[in-house]
């Protein structure tokens, strides 16, 4: 996971001038497309986990943009030994969800997740998102949210790549 960060750094300090090329260029970017998301997943109870989607980014030709995916998170070691009622965090969690997107400002969005967890009860996750282009098609990105329904914050750190 350092190793992770370490390369995210190095990656963000090289392409930091070219980003910046790419703001000042009106005509570099596009009005919508699609798009696909892989992310790393941090929460309470199943403490880490992967996921992706895929969906219809609007950068310019409106401000919702909408997105399906998957998240699997899984409990630490530890956790599993601890037995306690009442609670999901001694189980692996799947779950399938539509995500839609509001766009605030240039690099900020508000989300909200409703999700079908194990298929057998629903939640529904906001949150914000930033997301900073390092490339044309490659962008990076933070998501601090918390499930209404499960009571857990959650993080997760994305790149998204446009397919064009």
């Amino acid at each position: 996971l350092p190793i992770c960060y370490g390369v995210l750094a190095i990656t963000l300090f090289f392409n930091l001038s070219t980003v910046r090329a790419q703001e000042k260029c009106g005509a570099c970017s596009i009005p919508s497309f699609p798009a696909l998301t892989i992310y790393h997943a941090f929460q309470g109870g199943p403490s880490m986990g992967l996921g992706i989607e895929a969906g219809n980014w609007k950068k310019d030709a409106g401000k919702f943009s909408y997105f399906l995916g998957m998240e699997i998170l899984w409990p630490e070691e530890k956790e599993t030994k601890l037995k306690t009622p009442g609670t999901i965090s001694n189980e692996m969690m799947i779950s399938f969800y539509w995500k839609g997107q509001y766009k605030i400002t240039n690099r900020i969005y508000m989300i909200a997740q409703p999700e079908l967890i194990n298929f057998s009860s629903f939640d529904l996750r906001m949150g914000i998102r930033y997301v900073m282009p390092l490339t044309k098609i490659i962008g990076i990105g933070i998501e601090p949210g918390y499930s209404l329904v499960n009571k857990q914050v959650s993080l997760h750190t994305n790149i998204h790549f446009a397919l064009r």
